[in-house]
């Protein structure tokens, strides 16, 4: 599984490749970033690195439940949101470690 169509598949870098402005869901990315661990359990340090980055990273808000509201109203949890042009620095960075490490794996 290729880390940069994963930040695409969740719209953080767009097909041109240049980063998505706006916000994300924390849990999207958590969740892409859970995905990419299952399917590479060799690089589980790193993406538990990155797990970790987007936790503590700049708020970008927050979205209470709102029974009043059509798109929140069936939330029950408060959601946090993050900025889409730095978690997908993160993804860049992660990808670029992965890759970092792959090469390093292959013999001489």
């Amino acid at each position: 599984m290729d880390v940069m169509d994963v930040a695409r598949s969740i719209g953080l870098v767009d097909r041109g490749g240049r980063t998505a402005t706006g916000t994300i869901e924390e849990g999207a990315v958590l969740a892409a970033i859970s995905e990419l661990a299952a399917a590479a359990p060799d690089h589980e340090d790193l993406f538990a690195d990155t797990a970790m980055q987007v936790q503590l990273a700049r708020s970008a808000g927050v979205v209470e439940p709102d029974a009043m509201s059509v798109l929140h109203r069936a939330r029950r949890e408060a959601v946090q949101l993050r900025y889409r042009s730095e978690m997908a620095a993160l993804f860049v960075d992660l990808a670029i470690d992965v890759g970092l490490r792959a090469a390093a794996a292959l013999p001489a």
